[in-house]
């Protein structure tokens, strides 16, 4: 008896001395984790304007200034704006078939003075950008202005990356 003890003793200490450590060994117990930031920008257009009722001979005015740009391009964006109609009446205020004869006025400062059928530079920036884009416009009606409601232009901005 005390023979098969010894001899099981013996084998169990050869086990335990040929036996791998009980850690576990495993390829790749690391993850890498990896990216690029790209150029991008968030844009939201100024909010609507409302001109109310247009007086003839007096200048309706309006503006908006909650739009914003934030983007990260280093060498900054330019913002321009311009008539979305490039048909008939392009830069006037429309309602269904009549035109306003004068064009609407459009720009980034109060009392502008380019028309809205041309494109109008609303920001230029030369770096990272978090900035307030505003609108501001002006609509001189005339008496041979035919009398409606709902005249209306649409404004598109583009932004560009410099």
């Amino acid at each position: 008896m005390k023979k098969r003890i010894l001899t099981l003793i013996i084998t169990l200490a050869l086990l335990a001395a040929l036996a791998p450590p009980m850690a576990v060994f495993a390829a790749g117990t690391t993850s890498d984790v990896t990216g690029g930031v790209v150029t991008g920008y968030t844009f939201s257009a100024p909010s609507a304007i409302s001109l109310g009722d247009m007086t003839p001979g007096t200048p309706a005015t309006g503006n908006s200034t909650d739009g914003n740009l934030t983007g990260n391009n280093a060498a900054g964006y330019t913002v321009t704006g311009t008539d979305a109609n490039t048909g008939a009446g392009t830069g006037c205020m429309i309602s269904g078939a009549n035109t306003l004869h004068n064009k609407l006025l459009i720009g980034p400062a109060a009392s502008p003075t380019d028309t809205a059928d041309t494109v109008v530079s609303f920001l230029s920036t030369s770096g990272i950008t978090d900035e307030a884009i505003s609108l501001y416009v002006s609509q001189l009606a005339t008496f041979d202005d035919v009398v409606a409601t709902g005249y209306s232009i649409t404004i598109t901005f583009t932004v560009t990356a410099n």
